[in-house]
């Protein structure tokens, strides 16, 4: 009907207004326009599918292009050829639907109509949800970028299981899903099991945009991760839609959370002394802390996986338990609760030590965060912190040191000590040992690189990975091949591993040592604690309620740190210097111009040939915590991809 015609161009129109109010185009966005499709791999035909409407973003051509508002709403006058057969196809579809399928081109997860944009037009009109199109899908050119990384995770995710509906946006989130499914990304997955997901996808996509503001399906795609993270996918099967409702009030924060490392905050010191710093803290006058007593302490649980014997890891964590139970007093008890599972199944230990009314919960691995997380939503009255960082949850702190601090100084005394001792003829190498289960490792390296190459640029690092169960004589080797000092100081989680953390000079049968950059975790625990006991836990008025809040020590904070035997008069002042120069942020082991093996990763820019630059630009904590790559003086290679956050 022409009436029809009539207000779907005044939306039209309301939406041309509202893009040149906003500086925006007011027509739909044309895919041939684009300058990376040019650089595009190619095309792969997928042929009929049930699209979104959603995700229909523009058009293929130019052609009639300016037919649409970039609402696809018709903005042709009502007296014209178009408005007279947008009008007939409209009353077409509401009596029998579309019938003829459109063609369409999909680009990164969009699609962009080929043939049959006026049926787009009508169905957004009618409130149609889906649209048959044969699609051919354009292959972006391949680069570093998240985006592209994202969507050949996708490729991998739609290979086996020809899903196109869930739309992740982080890199990980596709294996994720995988993983929590029992499933991987290389093998076809059962028919059935696809076809549950789908359900469950679309039931818990119903149920939750009814209580959560989710604008597009790229947002309902991270809700459903998060929340069959939290609630087992069968759950959207067994439970009735109130329990689902309810779960999903219940977790709204975490769903709602912003994702990604660049949406975090890092927060470098204690939150009261943070919130007495920020000139945006307004304290409320009528707050009220709990009080604290010997025969009513704040109760502090502490969740292991592993005996202290065990591991490094595990025995730096309960020694900090032990001094934040000296130093909070009697109005704070810790308890340490040891799982009786590994590999971050930690679900017992969680449930005794809620029982045992903790208003404070850490686990200190990042492998425990999954079922920290579950726990976190279920008992939001506690406070439950995790050992990582870099990943971004409302309901859970994240808490870590940033050793790689220490790790620079380190890389200093390396090679400070080898000029000393007269190694200054043919190459020269310094050993280092990465070890499975280490968080963070690839920062420590690199920063310890970052440290050599400062002092003796001529220095090679020679990397020895050990993966679990790895008993190779390195130590042997490295001596046979005259090198002739090592750092070893990765707090691996895994079991077994006697060699206490540090820098060694190799002498005959006998390891000397020449440092340790080491976790100070009861300073953490203690200021945490303290937050909680002042009250100062809320940071409301420093975080977004959306966003995740990870708190990153460093050397300023006392949490990292290193210790070292008497050392020669210069080195001692050298290394003095370089530390105050970080606990003041002048410097940052990660500043200025980097480079990986093979490229460079950060390049410094000056105006001024042959001037010395008094400002160098520092890696954000974002692309620190992101950080994939190995320096250019390292020379050998460890799997990146299963760093442990």
């Amino acid at each position: 009907m022409r009436s029809d015609y009539k207000f779907a161009k005044k939306m039209g129109d309301e939406a041309v207004r509202a893009a040149v109010k906003n500086g925006m185009s007011p027509y739909l966005p044309v895919l041939d326009t684009f300058e990376e499709v040019k650089h595009s791999l190619g095309e792969v035909r997928l042929g009929l599918m049930e699209l979104p409407i959603s995700r229909i973003k523009g058009n293929k051509e130019m052609g009639r292009n300016n037919a649409f508002a970039n609402n696809f709403m018709p903005i042709f006058p009502e007296t014209s050829e178009f408005a007279t057969k947008w009008a007939r196809l409209y009353d077409s579809y509401m009596e029998e639907g579309i019938r003829d399928a459109i063609e369409c081109y999909e680009y990164m997860n969009q699609y962009y109509v080929l043939e049959g944009n006026k049926r787009v037009s009508v169905s957004k009109y009618g409130g149609g949800e889906y649209i048959l199109a044969n699609v051919i899908r354009i292959l972006p050119a391949k680069n570093d970028t998240k985006e592209v990384k994202v969507y050949y995770e996708y490729l991998d995710f739609y290979a086996v299981t020809k899903n196109y509906y869930i739309v992740l946006n982080e890199p990980g989130g596709y294996a994720k899903l995988a993983e929590l499914l029992g499933q991987n990304l290389t093998d076809p997955w059962d028919e059935q099991l696809c076809a549950d997901m789908k359900v469950a996808y679309f039931k818990f996509g119903k149920l939750a945009r009814t209580i959560l503001d989710l604008s597009s399906d790229f947002t309902l795609g991270d809700a459903f991760l998060v929340y069959i993270s939290i609630f087992p996918m069968k759950t959207l099967f067994e439970e009735s839609d109130e329990q689902i409702i309810k779960n999903i009030r219940l977790a709204k924060k975490e769903l709602l959370a912003d994702r990604g490392v660049d949406s975090i905050a890092f927060l470098e010191e204690a939150p009261e002394a943070a919130k007495q710093k920020s000139s945006l803290f307004i304290p409320n006058l009528f707050s009220s802390k709990k009080e604290y007593t010997e025969t009513s302490p704040l109760r502090v649980g502490f969740i292991f996986d592993a005996g202290v014997d065990e591991s490094r890891w595990i025995e730096s964590h309960e020694l900090g338990r032990m001094y934040a139970d000296e130093m909070t007093g009697a109005s704070a008890v810790t308890k340490r609760y040891i799982s009786a599972n590994r590999n971050g199944n930690i679900e017992d230990a969680l449930a005794e030590a809620i029982a045992d009314k903790n208003e404070i919960i850490f686990t200190v691995s990042p492998k425990m965060m999954p079922d920290t997380l579950k726990a976190a939503v279920l008992n939001p009255s506690v406070k439950f912190l995790n050992c990582s960082v870099g990943q971004a949850h409302s309901a859970v702190r994240c808490y870590h040191g940033k050793l790689y601090e220490a790790a620079f100084l380190m890389g200093i005394l390396c090679a400070d000590t080898m000029l000393l001792d007269r190694n200054t003829s043919g190459e020269r190498k310094i050993g280092y040992i990465a070890r499975a289960g280490a968080s963070r490792r690839v920062l420590n390296l690199n920063a310890c690189a970052r440290g050599v190459s400062l002092i003796d640029p001529d220095c090679r690092i020679e990397l020895r990975y050990l993966g679990e169960g790895d008993h190779t004589d390195w130590r042997s080797e490295w001596a046979d091949k005259g090198i002739p000092i090592y750092a070893d100081f990765d707090y691996s989680t895994l079991p077994g591993i006697e060699n206490k953390p540090g820098v060694y000079r190799i002498d005959g049968d006998k390891d000397i040592h020449l440092g340790t950059p080491y976790f100070s975790w009861g300073r953490y625990y203690v200021q945490i604690v303290q937050s909680v006991m002042s009250g100062a836990w809320d940071i409301g008025s420093l975080v977004s309620s959306n966003t995740a809040a990870n708190y990153w020590f460093g050397l300023s904070t006392g949490v990292v740190n290193i210790v070292t035997p008497v050392l020669p008069y210069q080195t001692q002042k050298m290394l003095s210097f370089f530390k105050n120069s970080i606990v003041r942020g002048g410097y940052d082991p990660f500043t200025g111009e980097l480079h990986m093996q093979g490229e460079i990763v950060s390049e410094e820019r000056s105006t001024q040939r042959n001037k010395i630059s008094a400002s160098l630009e520092k890696l954000k904590d974002g692309q620190i915590v992101a950080m994939d790559w190995l320096n250019d003086n390292i020379d050998g290679t460890m799997p990146l991809g299963e760093e442990i956050i």
